[in-house]
């Protein structure tokens, strides 16, 4: 098994995906769609494959059965209509993926890597298999790049739509209602009282401290402490491990000369006619035949041709486009084919299962060649990243193996030759693990966490073995070791009580039908032409304010603890033609994941009617 992950792991070229377990294998032929091959062109510059149709395609199957049951299909679906919501799915997916990349969420190598070892389809008798790996892959009719490629992709939305919050964007009738809801406005009157600035003007005895105290006890119970002996595996140290073979640049290079020659590109777009929708296959070929004949004449073109004739509803708009291959993207049938095409040539007609093609070549791109001096630092460093993981995962395996036999802290670091680190007594706020990347050891304060019982944690770039030694129970604190604490305390309850008190009047006072208290810590502003967005006041007194009907009277607690109590009046609401470009602007920031900020009154506001559609996003 350690050889076959070290052979997966320190591949030259090869990039392994980690977390294809949520994404089902969907190729042709699962659905009606099955010699159909789609392309929308590009979105936002990303360009689309038949691949990314197979996986929206898939996204959009789990969707409409996790809805309807597991039994249902999109063949119980009229044909536009699955299209439609293939086409959309494809396009947002696109549309994220092309925000993740300018927001650098694309996902690791070395993460892919230390994951898709775990993948219980890529498991052997004794555990992962390379073999297996790859003739999975292949099978279904990718390549390990294109695979891995795709699950870094789809890694990737995920990250974005976590970061978003959203995972479709909004069409222009509710992008203008959004942007007319933040554009309105309100005067707000208020009153503030400074929290911090009342406490620290309240008087507390230590009597009144003793008496807190011993009113309220378990108010003052100390922190558990636990003191831990731990093991960590270091992507870092083990890179100081590597050794490079002798002449590895000369072989590599080598190797990356050979391989570049293979990565030329082709693009092709296609005419299709499908056979089921003629009475025989024979009339089917005679009406793709005499298209054929009108091309070749210069009678049509071959996208007038397309946009005339071609049964793939979702390509035709785009003159045909399928995207780009380096040989193994489309059937063999077409591969084939290019490889005697020049440049804007159109094939011969090419016959399918159930259906016919013309091809045409509409652009080659040809590798960019980069000198050994130019690339040999690049090469020399993905030997070593991928040698030190393969280094760290064979001792992790190891490790694993013998806290699954039940062989103490001490076996584990013997057999690895490495030492073992103690935290000593700690909080679950100051655990820390020395060489552990990962900052939340939170769970190792868990009820189930038991003495010298061996947790294993893994992180992105290290691995820790943790065992608690030892652990000492909250218990009451000595009063004089808590004085000030409880004194601090009094003081609180205290201005509590004096915010409690105010607030019976806070309304005459805000309307100056009453006067203000003659406490340091009051003020009374007023704000005009407030919006939601704005920063004058602390978000939470705006959104409790706006939440509130013009005119009432709301008391909101800010962030920080100050007490608010204010009175909005007189509400202006723009038009569409006085906001003009701000639209476009909420547009724009919406796309980019501002919306966050903005997320918690659009979603009261718009709940019921918000429709996040796709449909303002040009596929071309």
């Amino acid at each position: 098994m350690l050889e076959s992950v070290r052979n997966f792991l320190s591949g030259k070229r090869v990039i392994v995906i980690a977390v294809l377990l949520a994404i089902p294998f969907v190729f042709f032929g699962s659905t009606s769609f099955g010699t159909t091959f789609i392309s929308f062109g590009t979105v936002n510059g990303e360009t689309v494959s038949q691949m990314d149709v197979n996986i929206a395609t898939s996204q959009v199957s789990q969707r409409l059965q996790s809805m309807y049951g597991e039994d249902f299909s999109l063949d119980d679906l009229d044909e536009e209509v699955s299209m439609g919501l293939i086409k959309n799915e494809v396009i947002n997916n696109k549309t994220l993926l092309s925000h993740a990349r300018k927001l650098g969420l694309i996902v690791s190598e070395k993460k892919a890597k230390q994951e898709i070892i775990n993948i219980d389809g890529f498991q052997g008798e004794n555990g992962f298999d390379q073999t297996i790996f790859e003739s999975t892959i292949r099978s279904n009719g990718w390549t390990p790049e294109e695979y891995i490629n795709l699950v870094r992709e789809t890694i990737s939305l995920d990250s974005l739509v976590s970061a978003m919050g959203v995972t479709a964007f909004p069409i222009k009738s509710d992008m203008e209602a959004i942007a007319i809801l933040l554009e309105t406005s309100r005067d707000i009157d208020f009153i503030k009282v400074d929290k911090n600035l009342l406490i620290e003007q309240q008087k507390a005895s230590l009597e009144e401290g003793q008496e807190f105290y011993n009113n309220n006890p378990f108010l003052f119970l100390s922190k558990e402490l636990r003191d831990f002996s731990y093991l960590v595996l270091n992507y870092e140290a083990y890179k100081e491990l590597v050794e490079v073979p002798d002449n590895f640049i000369d072989e590599a290079y080598a190797d990356y000369l050979n391989n570049s020659q293979g990565q030329l590109q082709n693009r092709i777009s296609h005419l299709m006619i499908e056979k089921v929708n003629y009475e025989s296959s024979t009339q089917a070929y005679e009406k793709i035949d005499s298209i054929y004949e009108k091309i070749l004449s210069n009678e049509i073109t071959f996208e007038d041709a397309v946009s005339a004739s071609s049964d793939d509803l979702a390509s035709k708009d785009s003159g045909g486009d399928l995207g780009l291959s380096s040989g193994n993207a489309f059937p063999d049938e077409f591969e084939n084919a290019i490889l005697s095409m020049k440049l804007n040539a159109v094939s011969p007609v090419i016959e399918l299962e159930d259906s016919f093609h013309i091809l045409k070549l509409t652009e080659v791109i040809k590798p960019i060649i980069k000198t050994k001096s130019d690339v040999s630092k690049e090469l020399l460093d993905e030997l070593v990243d991928a040698e030190a993981l393969a280094l760290m995962q064979d001792d992790f395996l190891k490790l694993e193996s013998l806290v699954l036999e039940g062989l103490t802290l001490v076996n584990l670091a013997d057999s690895i030759n490495a030492p073992i680190q103690v935290t000593g007594l700690t909080d679950i706020e100051g655990i820390e693990l020395d060489g552990f990347t990962e900052i939340n050891l939170s769970e190792l304060f868990d009820s189930s966490v038991l003495p010298n019982k061996i947790e294993i944690f893994e992180g992105d770039e290290s691995y820790a073995f943790v065992m608690m030694t030892q652990t000492i129970q909250p218990a009451v604190q000595n009063f004089a070791d808590v004085a000030d604490l409880a004194i601090a305390e009094v003081r609180i309850k205290k201005a509590n009580a004096v915010i409690n008190d105010f607030s019976k009047n806070a309304e005459g006072s805000i309307s100056g039908e009453k006067m203000m208290p003659s406490i340091e810590g009051f003020t009374q502003e007023s704000f005009r032409g407030v919006k939601r967005f704005s920063s004058l006041l602390p978000s939470e007194i705006i959104n409790s304010t706006f939440a509130s009907p013009s005119g009432n009277l709301v008391s909101t607690e800010a962030f920080n603890g100050d007490r608010y109590w204010a009175r909005s009046s007189n509400e202006t609401t723009p038009s569409i033609d006085e906001l003009g470009d701000s639209i476009e602007q909420y547009q724009a920031f919406y796309e980019e994941g501002l919306n966050q900020q903005f997320s918690g009154f659009i979603d009261g506001a718009f709940k019921k009617d918000q429709r996040l559609r796709l449909e303002n996003f040009s596929s071309n």
